[in-house]
This record gives structure tokens, C-alpha cells and sequence, in this order.
């Protein structure tokens, strides 16, 4: 395939609820481009997009997929993202590198929380986007209230460019209002016309203020100010239409070939060797500047890369530089994808999305340059993972392979964690939500043979004393030859909190010898390790060790750190234990009218309100501190409770006693595995 004039291709990523039609819209747009020759279903299970065993099984897609056509002479790139939430991460990391994207509203629902997610990722990155109505073919469903309702949500600038012609099972097909023949639609076409003049007078001051003067533009300034409009994002053409019938995919199709802006029209920030920021020119013929957005492990090339082009071309079988690792590398085959098809091409430039295999230092958000242009591009933010569980192996023959098999999925999917808690010496997973890791864990069986099991986490609970004691710690054994003989007088107190662990040596006239009092300090802090009354640290203690005696002899290292574990199961017993747990702080963000809910469910969670503010945009921000305990599963809690429409950060804040009632409830389910394990 020859290089693309830039200015001829496009980019865009299609988003929105889950169930809006955004797969099937791709197989329209590929049907009517002449890329197949017929359209597949999600249903049948036979779309280019949704290829993967879990997506035909459940019915949805789970990871974004590229797909690439020509359109009238433009060369256009789609990402098409899945719509649950627990993928987000799909739509986040892909964002940062497309020039447009395409929202998708079901026209028998309205805005959803998945038009919201789109929206916000958008605005964040300030790309221009266009809003396809679909499902207008199903009863009951009437363009103009989806119109209302989307404009209520993000606007007045969000204007219907493309309408229906009849409603629901009356659906003929649609006109272009700036570009058809609208006499089917009369008056009402004419309406539309005019709102689409004002908001283009708005976009600009010279227009508005002679719209404001004769109430009318000329069809040259018009047409430029609505082409400029839509190309910055200030105005957000909607487009009605029906993926079932084939009504309107075409017509979307012209927008973006025409209206989207093109990749050297981008503003590409980059950091230089200096730490100094700086606008490069995107040019074919300039050094290259790629990111990467994607990995993936095809079954049978291996790792591919997936990246966009900012600046510069990329031709295969060439040295290239990454900035982030700051080694060189190897183009291999330049693929381009169509969804599980990789067509092979020559180079790529501005613009384009595609994929690279076989690459060994080059990760997700990698920044890729000529060598000697070491510029980098900002880092892909990515949302933050909430939903942890601890997980095992099923049977030993998987204990050394798990660790193997996480982390390709992680690397394939940079939202998925996993690491070993030192705290409570579990291997946690991190991810979006609980389908999310349902699907990783079987794609780890199917791909890695690797099976594994999952429960929520441990809470990092310590120990801890409030008061006073003085005990004896005396090891003694005779046998054959020499013997064994310590004796230590501890002094336990509490430390201040934070403080941690604290040995002082007290010693006088060498009743304990000097070499033994390292085994002393030894012996306490292992047997604090491993907890007295729960068999968690005791944490924020001072040991004092004050006398003790010796035999010239049988003493040994060995015996007095035996003697100071004795010591200290007696002491900590007798100094008033208690026991710590960790606080977290909280902060939600909710729509306001969930505001009482929340502060509701946190207060039942233990929780202590610190305050609240708006968050803009109708939402409201609550800080709170709540026991990690209570919320080990408030990501699911927190989307059930708002419909996906909440949101929340944590970080950790500082330990505090467990209530009485809950703490003699964990050092009764201790005891009482101790006494299991001896039985």
C-alpha cells in the first residue's frame, strides 16, 4: 500500500454504551467501503471485530480493535472499544493518540453512563467527536427527544447534521440537512438549518457579531465555519441512523472523511532531552514520532505492538529509537490491522494506526523516535484499578508458571496488576472490575494452561500494646554435652503510633554479654513478626532489655533469642494488646442526587465524613476516612449503587485500634485455627 498523503487520512475511535451497535457498525462501514462482502453479527458470532473466544461466548466485544479502509479517496482508521466499564482502560489508553471519536447513542435510551465515559475522555484530550443516533428503527423512539436529551447533557453546540426521514418502523433513510435535499423534511429541516447557523455564528466573532447585525451568514462562511467548527470541536454533529436497516453509517462517513481534521493539524506537545516542553510540526518527511497504545499476543506472530504516527514514516525493516527505554530497535513487518487480519505494508506515516511485531524493549505509552531525536510524548494516563483479590494456584504443578502467565496479561492489558503483598504475603491481582479478571482468568486457562483460584484479601491487621510489663524470658535445656541457656528481663511499652518497632539496651555490668545482645533484638523482632494474640506484627512497641544472666558455657545466640521470643509472648500478653487496623482515605465522586446514598452507606461502613465539594459538571466530591475492611469490595458496591455512574480513589492513611466487638471476632478465628492445626 503507497504512503498516504496525510492530509487524506483520518483517525477515529467509535465509544459509547455497551449494546449502542458499535461493532455492528463497523461491519456496515466495511460492507458499504467494499472491505467484505457481507456484514457478520455479533449474534452469529462472526464479525471482523469480535473474534476472540470470550467476546463470541458473552456476546460483547472486551478488547478495542483496528480496522482501516478508504472512503471517497480518504484513508480512515477505526477503533472500535467495548462498552462495559470494567474495559475502560481500552477506551482511556487509545484516546491519548486519536484525532476524533464517534459516540454512539441508542436512540431507545438516551444518554447512558457509557456516553458520560466517551464524553469525559473527549473532553479530556480536547478532540473533536461526532454523535451517531442508532436503533432509530425500534417503536417509540423519536430523534428530536434524543436530541433534547443530548443536549441537555453536553449542550446546545451538539446539533443534528444528519436527520431521519419517518420514525421508528417508518424509516425511510436520512438527509444531510447542510448537504441534501431536505424539501421531504419542509419546516422542520428549516428549523434545523438555523440552529446549526447560530451555533456557528458562536464559534467565531467576527460571524456572530454579523449574524447579530443581519441574522444571517453567507453560504461561504457558513460552510467554512461549520467545516472549522466541527474540526476544533465546537460544534458536535449528530448523526441519526439505523445499523440495521443501513441507514446512516455513509452519511457519518462523509463527516469524518470531510469535517474531521487531519494529522497535521494535530498540536503534538513533546518534552525534549531538556525537560522542556515543545510543539512539533508533524511532517512525513521529519523525524518520527510514534507512540505505542497496544500490546497484544497474536497466536501466531506473537507480540504485536500497536502504535500511532504523529510525526515522520516508518518504514519496515528500520532502526528506530525509544525514547521511554532509551534503546534502539528494529521495525520488523509494519502490519496494518483489520480486526484478527494483518494487511503487511511498507511504511506509515502521520496519521496512521498499526502494529509492529516481534519488538523486545518496547511497552505500552513508549514513545518511539529517530535515532537522535530523543523527544518524548506525555504518558497515557490510565484509570485506576480498584478491584483486588488475592489469588493461588489451583495445584502445584501451576505455582511456577502463574507468575509467567500474569504477566503477559498484563502487559497485554495495562490496567491488570498483580504483586506480592509483603503485608499479608499473598499475590493480589488488580483490575477494573470482576468481569474483567472473570475473563483474564479464563483466558489464562485457555492460553497458558495456568488455573487459579481467587478470594478477597487479607486486611494487613497489627498488633499493638497500651500498656506496661515487665516478664523473664528463660531458655533452658540440658543434654548430652553441652547445654542450652538464656535468661532475659524485657520491658515492654508502647511506642507512639507510626513509631514501629524500638529496642534500647539497658545492660549494666555485663550480665547479658555484649555478643549475645544482637540475638536478643533478633529474637524479639521475629517473634513480634509473627503476632502474639492474631497472628499479625505487632507494630509501635519499645523492648527494653534491663538484665539478665548467663553460663559461661551453655549460653549461645541461639538460646538467647529463644529466650526473647519467650519474653515476648508473656509480655505483649500482659501489656494490654490490642489490635490495629489500616484507614483509608476515601474520595467518591457521584452525581448529586446519590448524595445521601453514599454518605449513607459510608457512615454504615464505619466510615468518618471529612468533607464535601462540588466536583463540576453535577457532581459532587466526598472525602471520607473509612477502615479498609469495609470497602474491600466498593468498587462493585459503589457501581451498583450509582449504576456505574461513581467513582472513587484511595490511599492509604494511617492504622487505628479495631473496635473491641470486631477485634475479639479475628483473635477468636485465630485461636481457634491454632487449635485445629494442633489437633
Amino acid at each position: 500500500m503507497a504512503q498516504f498523503d496525510p492530509r487524506k487520512v483520518r483517525n477515529a475511535g467509535l465509544a459509547g454504551h455497551s449494546g449502542v451497535g458499535k461493532t455492528m457498525l463497523i461491519e456496515r462501514i466495511l460492507y458499504s467501503a467494499g472491505v467484505t462482502n457481507r456484514v457478520g453479527s455479533t449474534e452469529d458470532g462472526n464479525t471482523v471485530c469480535d473474534y476472540l473466544e470470550d467476546e463470541k461466548e458473552r456476546k460483547c466485544s472486551i478488547t478495542m480493535k483496528l480496522v482501516h479502509f478508504d472512503w471517497k479517496g480518504t484513508r480512515i482508521h477505526l477503533v472500535d472499544h467495548p462498552g462495559y466499564t470494567d474495559f475502560i482502560g481500552e477506551l482511556a489508553s487509545s484516546s491519548a493518540v486519536l484525532d476524533a471519536l464517534i459516540i454512539i447513542v441508542d436512540a431507545t435510551t438516551g444518554v447512558q453512563v457509557g456516553t458520560d465515559t466517551a464524553w469525559k475522555y473527549a473532553e479530556k484530550y480536547k478532540i473533536p467527536r461526532a454523535i451517531f443516533v442508532n436503533k432509530l428503527d425500534r417503536e417509540h423512539t423519536d430523534f428530536q427527544k434524543v436530541v433534547e436529551n443530548i443536549q441537555s447533557a453536553y449542550g446546545k453546540h451538539c446539533v443534528p447534521i444528519v436527520m431521519p426521514i419517518g420514525e421508528a418502523s417508518s424509516l425511510k433513510g436520512v438527509v444531510n440537512i447542510v448537504t441534501g435535499d431536505t424539501s421531504v423534511l419542509g419546516a422542520e429541516a428549516e428549523k434545523a438549518k438555523e440552529a446549526i447557523v447560530e451555533v456557528v455564528a458562536e464559534t467565531d466573532e467576527v460571524l456572530m457579531e454579523k449574524y447579530l447585525e443581519t441574522f444571517e451568514l453567507s453560504e461561504e462562511e457558513f460552510n467554512a465555519g461549520l467545516q472549522k467548527g466541527i474540526s476544533s470541536g465546537k460544534i458536535i454533529p449528530i448523526i441519526a441512523g439505523s445499523v440495521a436497516k443501513g441507514i446512516g453509517h455513509e452519511e457519518l462517513l462523509d463527516i469524518i472523511a470531510t469535517s474531521f481534521p487531519n494529522p497535521l493539524e494535530r498540536k503534538v506537545v513533546v518534552t525534549n532531552s531538556q525537560n522542556e516542553q515543545m510543539i512539533i510540526d508533524p511532517n512525513p518527511d521529519g523525524p518520527l514520532v510514534a507512540q505505542v497504545f497496544r500490546s497484544m499476543v497474536d497466536p501466531y506472530v506473537g507480540y504485536l505492538t500497536y502504535f500511532r504516527v504523529f510525526s515522520g514514516t516508518l518504514r519496515s525493516d528500520s532502526e528506530f529509537y525509544n525514547s521511554t527505554t532509551q534503546t534502539k530497535e528494529r521495525s520488523g513487518k509494519i502490519v496494518m490491522m483489520l480486526g484478527k487480519e494483518q494487511k503487511q505494508v511498507t511504511e506509515v506515516g502521520p496519521g496512521d494506526l498499526a502494529a509492529m511485531t516481534k519488538l523486545k524493549n518496547t511497552h505500552f505509552g513508549d514513545t518511539l523516535t529517530s535515532i537522535g531525536y530523543e523527544v518524548k510524548l506525555p504518558p497515557i494516563e490510565l484509570p485506576k484499578s480498584m478491584v483486588k483479590l488475592a489469588i493461588s494456584p489451583k495445584s502445584r504443578n501451576d505455582e511456577d508458571r502463574i507468575g509467567e502467565a500474569l504477566n503477559r496479561m498484563a502487559e497485554e492489558d495495562p490496567t491488570f496488576s498483580h504483586y506480592r503483598d509483603p503485608e499479608t504475603a499473598e499475590h493480589v491481582i488488580r483490575g477494573m472490575g470482576d468481569l474483567q479478571i472473570d475473563i483474564l482468568l479464563n483466558r489464562m486457562k485457555r492460553k497458558y494452561n495456568v488455573e487459579a483460584e481467587t478470594r478477597i484479601p487479607k486486611v494487613a491487621y497489627k498488633e499493638t500494646v497500651r500498656g506496661k510489663a515487665e516478664v523473664q524470658g528463660k531458655y533452658k535445656k540440658q543434654t548430652g554435652g553441652h547445654g542450652q541457656y538464656g535468661d532475659v528481663w524485657l520491658r515492654i511499652s508502647p511506642n507512639e503510633r507510626g513509631g514501629g518497632y524500638k529496642f534500647i539496651d539497658s545492660i549494666v555490668g555485663g550480665v547479658v554479654p555484649k555478643q549475645y545482645i544482637p540475638a536478643v533484638d533478633k529474637g524479639a523482632q521475629e517473634a513480634l513478626a509473627k503476632g502474639v494474640i492474631s497472628g499479625h506484627p505487632v507494630t509501635d512497641i519499645v523492648v527494653e532489655l534491663y538484665f539478665g544472666s548467663y553460663h559461661p558455657v551453655d549460653s549461645s545466640e541461639l538460646a538467647f533469642k529463644i529466650a526473647a521470643s519467650l519474653a515476648i509472648q508473656k509480655g505483649v500478653r500482659e501489656a494490654n494488646p490490642c489490635l490495629l487496623e489500616p484507614i483509608m482515605e476515601i474520595t467518591v465522586i457521584v452525581p448529586e442526587e446519590f448524595m445521601g446514598d453514599i454518605t449513607g452507606d459510608l457512615n454504615s461502613r464505619r466510615g468518618r465524613i471529612l468533607g464535601m465539594e462540588p466536583a463540576g459538571g453535577g457532581l459532587q466530591k466526598i472525602r471520607a476516612l473509612v477502615p479498609e475492611a469495609e470497602i474491600l469490595r466498593y468498587a462493585t458496591d459503589l457501581r451498583s449503587m450509582t449504576g456505574g455512574r461513581g467513582s472513587f480513589d484511595l490511599k492509604f492513611s494511617h492504622y487505628d485500634e479495631v473496635p473491641e466487638h470486631i477485634a475479639r471476632e479475628i483473635i477468636s478465628a485465630y485461636e481457634k485455627s491454632k487449635s485445629e492445626e494442633n489437633e
